[in-house]
């Protein structure tokens, strides 16, 4: 299986929902009109609804089936691509979820994912998710992940060890810490044989500064298509049957785990 994928890096508005789907309908044109055969295009943390912390997030928290799925739902359909974006979910007991949603190219929600590890800075205000979600898409088998997951490798485990194909991991990463988000990037695709798709916002949230440089990272832990520090749409091709020539010609490790040993 070959598959084209997208990964958008910009900037997105603090509790301006309408504007960021304005944006986000731009540059799902832009993006097929690069690129047509694109399958699925990802965004980064928070996107429809922008990366802040404050009191303000359960003004634009959204139920499921809210007015932002539907209008995401209806973008997925008119462009056949499948759209994965971050927004604040309004959970149960007026609970709050940093959450990441997929629709299929026929306007169909395929998964909800909470993320799991909060920044101490984001348990303030969200609470944390307990589900491990994978999911069964078009373009193969995807784990889901969101920013701070990425320095657990013990989540990117358990997905590939369900059977992940490729992690997306919409993330929210701020200055100064460029280094380990693109470490922990490069360490979760090669540890598990798989490819990994992480998208940063840029420009300034508050206090946070956001540097970008997003990454589609291969089974060997290459960096296959990369952005800087601006505004920028990547695109790598996906061969799934390369990532299984890797995993019986070299990188065997899920294989070769003792699990008799160990149990991670």
């Amino acid at each position: 299986m070959v598959s084209y994928i997208a990964g958008v890096q910009d900037k997105f508005y603090n509790g301006e929902v309408d504007r960021n789907l304005k944006k986000i309908r731009s540059i799902v044109s832009k993006t097929k009109e690069l690129q047509p055969e694109a399958e699925l295009i990802l965004f980064p943390e928070l996107a429809a609804t922008g990366y802040f912390l404050s009191e303000e997030l359960y003004d634009v928290a959204e139920n499921q089936g809210g007015r932002i799925e539907g209008e995401m739902s209806q973008l997925a359909r008119e462009f056949g691509v499948i759209l994965a974006y971050g927004y604040v979910e309004q959970g149960e007991d007026d609970k709050i979820y940093n959450s990441l949603k997929v629709i299929n190219e026929a306007g169909k929600t395929i998964g909800n994912y909470r993320k799991i590890h909060l920044t101490p800075l984001e348990k303030g205000y969200f609470t944390p998710g307990n589900e491990v979600v994978l999911i069964e898409s078009s373009m193969g088998k995807l784990g889901l992940m969101i920013c701070w997951d990425l320095a657990f490798p013990e989540l990117a485990r358990e997905l590939a060890c369900k059977g992940a194909h490729v992690v997306l991991a919409p993330s929210a990463w701020e200055q100064p810490y460029n280094k380990p988000y693109n470490r922990f990037g490069m360490a979760r695709a090669i540890d598990n044989t798989l490819f990994l798709v992480t998208v940063n916002h840029v420009g300034k949230s508050g206090e946070l500064e956001f540097f970008g440089e997003s990454g589609i990272y291969g089974p060997d832990g290459e960096r296959i298509a990369g952005a800087d520090n601006d505004e920028q749409i990547i695109f790598a091709l996906l061969d799934q049957e390369i990532r299984k020539e890797w995993r019986k010609d070299f990188f065997s490790m899920l294989d070769e785990r003792r699990v008799d040993v160990y149990k991670i």
